[in-house]
């Protein structure tokens, strides 16, 4: 009874809130080795708050700036846009810019995917409002972003992640109750065949939570701890074994939890040579905190209802 009670208030009177925080690692962090203790040990840098939302970081350095791309995103109109926060070498806020060419998707975004090849970057944000899988390209650095191709379609998939093994490129997403789905291409443009291997996995957690990463012959990726119960619970670093056709095996190698800065959760990490940036989820109490979750649950059925039309 004292659970259902504790339940019953949680639902009424509080809601999810993130923001984003950053940390120099002064070149110290050895992937995947000590994350942990530096994510532990680090100070770390909060973002302004200027959005309920702040979440699903993603990094670059370039020019003696820090660039942090991250969904935006509050509960009066309840659909996330893309923006970038624009900070110099030591961690001072510069810009904070809304990312231009989504516009037309006209659905939530969220999760800005980044991906270098040559002297190209591309996105892929989580659509899933459209069931499509879209490709955009920076043609502007950081502003300005163009619609390359619709990817994949008529299949809601989250958190996208792409990466190149042994010269075949794969994307890894999941629908929207958290199961791998896997495509291959030989070019980023397509076109995209699904794959099904035989999966030998460490557990069922597999939301993408940030860029993949190849260090010393191996490759890793983020998954993060996503069930109703426990949404932005942790982030499951993971090595990659086998990738191909017929089999996909991986082995968990750490779990990042919110004891990094005693919150109630982190579900996106991903870092530089300098930098490591993550989110993290605090529970706010709020007397309107019911009314808010009703609002932003008719606007979203009303976008899907729209999009569906």
């Amino acid at each position: 009874m004292q659970a259902k009670a504790k339940r019953l208030i949680k639902s009424l009177f509080f809601h999810e809130t993130w923001d984003i925080l950053i940390a120099k690692n002064n070149r110290s962090h050895a992937f995947p080795a000590n994350t942990l203790d530096i994510l532990s040990h680090a100070r770390t840098k909060q973002l302004k708050k200027k959005y309920t939302f702040q979440a699903d970081p993603f990094i670059i350095e370039k020019d003696d700036k820090v660039y942090v791309f991250y969904e935006a995103m509050n509960f009066r109109d309840s659909q996330g846009t893309l923006r970038c926060r624009i900070l110099n070498a030591e961690l001072d806020e510069l810009e904070d810019v809304k990312l231009e060419g989504f516009d037309n998707i006209k659905c939530h975004l969220s999760f800005p995917f980044l991906y270098q090849s040559d002297d190209k970057l591309f996105m892929i944000p989580e659509s899933s409002e459209r069931k499509e899988v879209i490709l955009f390209e920076s043609t502007d650095f950081p502003v300005h972003w163009r619609q390359v191709r619709v990817l994949i379609s008529d299949i809601a998939l989250t958190d996208n992640i792409l990466f190149e093994l042994y010269g075949v490129l794969y994307l890894a997403s999941t629908t929207m109750d958290d199961e791998l789905v896997i495509h291959t291409a030989n070019d980023i443009t397509g076109p995209w065949q699904k794959i099904t291997p035989e999966l030998h996995i460490s557990n069922p957690y597999h939301r993408g939570a940030g860029a993949p990463c190849r260090v010393n012959g191996k490759t890793y990726f983020f998954t993060q701890e996503c069930t109703p119960e426990s949404y932005g619970k942790s982030v499951y670093i993971k090595e990659l074994v086998t990738l191909n056709a017929h089999s996909f095996v991986e082995n968990l190698i750490e779990q990042i939890n919110s004891g990094i800065n005693q919150s109630d959760g982190v579900h996106t990490l991903n870092f530089t040579d300098n930098f490591i940036v993550y989110d993290s989820k605090i529970s706010k109490f709020s007397l309107f905190s019911a009314l808010k979750k009703v609002n932003y649950k008719l606007k979203v059925k009303s976008r899907k209802n729209a999009l569906a039309g």
